[in-house]
């Protein structure tokens, strides 16, 4: 599922280790027949997960630029790449190319129909 990943959406192999945990992320929260269709997460959890949060891997994530003192025509996000979810927050994992730094940030806006 990692390799698939990476592969649909042309992201390079450096980030296997960001794909496998996404994969995992999902896997929780797919249905499965060993646990009679529920998800691993409602097994373990005793709820339903919820999926309204989840983005299509790869996909370009625009991520709001907050600094202080900034000018008023300066750009209000960065184009980044979504590479998973944070775990133990709310949080999104997005890499920025042009710094070839990995952030975490709730201020994001998807277009799934790019990457």
């Amino acid at each position: 599922m990692a390799r698939c990943l990476l592969k649909a959406r042309g992201v390079p192999s450096t980030f296997w280790g960001e794909a496998v945990s996404t994969a995992v992320f999902i896997l929780n929260r797919s249905p499965t027949k060993a646990l009679k269709n529920k998800t691993p997460y409602e097994a373990w959890h005793g709820e339903k997960p919820a999926v309204h949060f989840m983005r299509t891997f790869g996909c370009i994530a625009h991520v709001k630029v907050t600094r202080p003192h900034a000018a008023k025509l300066d750009d209000h996000s960065m184009k980044m790449v979504f590479l998973g979810y944070e775990p133990g927050s709310k949080g999104y994992r997005v890499y920025d190319p042009v710094s070839s730094r990995l952030h975490v940030s709730r201020d994001v806006v998807f277009d799934e129909t790019k990457g």
